[in-house]
């Protein structure tokens, strides 16, 4: 079965937390309040600033606080930020990777699925989570 890695999971806790406590929020505050690994927290973050989601500001009274336009990203935004849009199957990323890509029955299929799920995550709004 797909499953949604702990990367994406202690993400939505962040900006579920960020949402509650509107404003600038500390990140050792945020990662002592969700008991979530500071380290992991932190790279999570990083990339959500990366992905245009947060914004940081630094020094007294930092923290970090919404990008604004965050409210357009989606669930699949989220997903490319953390590095977390991979394949549900190799076979569909690399044409090279399966020695059976010219005769395989199943490549289809998993592309239909595959195209049906980011349609699905790019259907689901952030603020409709959060």
């Amino acid at each position: 079965m797909i499953t949604i890695s702990k990367k994406v999971e202690y993400g939505l806790m962040f900006l579920t937390y960020l949402t509650k406590n509107k404003g600038v929020v500390s990140l050792n505050e945020s990662a002592k309040e969700l008991n979530l690994p500071y380290r992991f927290l932190a790279q999570i973050v990083g990339k959500l600033k990366t992905g245009e989601i947060l914004d940081s500001k630094e020094g007294k009274g930092g923290g970090y606080s919404f990008l604004s336009g965050w409210d357009k990203k989606n669930l699949y935004d989220l997903m490319v930020a953390l590095g977390e849009d991979r394949r549900i199957v190799k076979c569909l990323g690399n044409e090279g990777s399966c020695l059976r890509v010219d005769r395989c029955q199943m490549r289809k299929v998993w592309g239909k699925i595959e195209e049906g799920l980011i349609d699905k995550l790019k259907e689901i709004k952030l603020t409709e989570i959060l």
